[in-house]
């Protein structure tokens, strides 16, 4: 390929007069001299129609490709130039631990094969890819099809992702899971060891809503941070993995309905940190688990609040939780509503 040799300095202004007499073949990279590192080589066309190419010699010189910058480079190996030309090919995917999952078009499924195998080639850790077909049933699982498998590979969903640097089980296919909530953990993290140090003993920590452990897991692994745990979750799938993903010694997994757990003595007024994390009915269940915590306690939980009614639901909460009860936008959820945080220490 003819390239033209160019001191480095002059690189920018050579490009722009290039540009704009059309003289930069498609896909033109600029790389340095191998012999000299003062100059840059700018791939040209040939009959170079500047008077540029005068000023600066030009050598022709073999260049290796450039390396795949995202899945889709390497749709031009799998697919047809004209399809990957005119195709508009998804931006966006999720990553569960050794899998992969992305949302698909029409236009796009009928590729998903390719798309696929794309994605398998661009990122070596992962084993397989998954369309994600949206969330289905009352616990909000994904609903997954198989687009590739690495070679010599099992296509289970069941996989192993890291929260906040422990490790930990989960299936998308089964349980929910969200690997968007890592600030949120690391600040439960470090709320629940203030209060851990104002109280001058581990807490008792409830979590009725734990799925498959996320929240639990940093606070577990800090030394002398937790002492009596309740952990639960109305998916017997996802109780099955707090079993596995939960080894603390005063642990109480069960799958139970949250609502009920007021209704029985030994739990009542007995927890210093209760975590709500079940956003579309967050504020809805609190009257049922407010009776769990114990004076002074803390509650800390998320909601998924309509932008318009923020206000309203931040007086409802300080009716509930009392008037120091704070409510933070943490992000956007949807074009009209935002995931919030909400916490306080329960009134006396």
């Amino acid at each position: 390929m003819l390239h033209l040799r160019v001191p480095s300095q002059e690189t920018e202004r050579i490009l722009q007069q290039l540009r704009a007499e059309s003289a930069l073949p498609d896909g033109a990279r600029v790389q340095t001299d191998p012999s000299d590192s003062e100059f840059r080589l700018i791939p040209i066309i040939a009959n170079l129609p500047s008077s540029i190419g005068e000023k600066y010699s030009i050598v022709d010189i073999e260049v290796d490709s450039p390396s795949p910058r995202t899945y889709r480079d390497h749709l031009d190996t799998l697919l047809p130039s004209e399809v990957v030309a005119s195709t508009e090919w998804p931006t966006r995917h999720e990553f569960v631990g050794d899998l992969i999952l992305i949302k698909l078009d029409e236009i796009q499924r009928q590729y998903g094969d390719a798309i696929g195998e794309a994605l398998l080639r661009q990122h070596s850790r992962i084993r397989a890819v998954f369309e994600d077909l949206g969330v289905i049933d009352t616990f909000r699982v994904r609903d997954l099809r198989l687009l590739a498998v690495r070679d010599g590979q099992k296509p289970t969903t069941r996989t192993q992702t890291s929260v906040n640097g422990h490790n930990l089980w989960t299936d998308p296919s089964t349980v929910y899971y969200s690997s968007k909530l890592h600030h949120e953990r690391e600040r439960t993290l470090d709320r629940a060891k203030e209060l851990r140090d104002e109280l001058g003993r581990p807490l008792t920590v409830c979590d009725p809503y734990a799925g498959v452990g996320p929240s639990l897991l940093p606070l577990i692994s800090e030394p002398e941070l937790v002492g009596e745990l309740f952990a639960g979750d109305l998916n017997p799938a996802a109780v099955e993995f707090l079993r596995e993903n939960l080894t603390h010694p005063s642990a109480t997994i069960e799958c139970t309905d949250a609502r009920g757990l007021k209704d029985r003595s030994e739990m009542r007024g007995k927890y210093d940190l209760l975590l709500v994390n079940i956003p579309h009915d967050a504020i809805e269940h609190l009257p049922d688990l407010l009776p769990l915590v114990r004076t002074t306690g803390m509650i800390r939980g998320w909601a998924i609040i309509e932008q318009s009614d923020f206000q309203e639901a931040q007086q409802h909460l300080r009716d509930l939780l009392g008037p120091e009860a704070i409510l933070e936008t943490r992000r956007s959820y949807s074009a009209s509503a935002d995931l919030c945080r909400f916490e306080a220490r329960k009134a006396v």
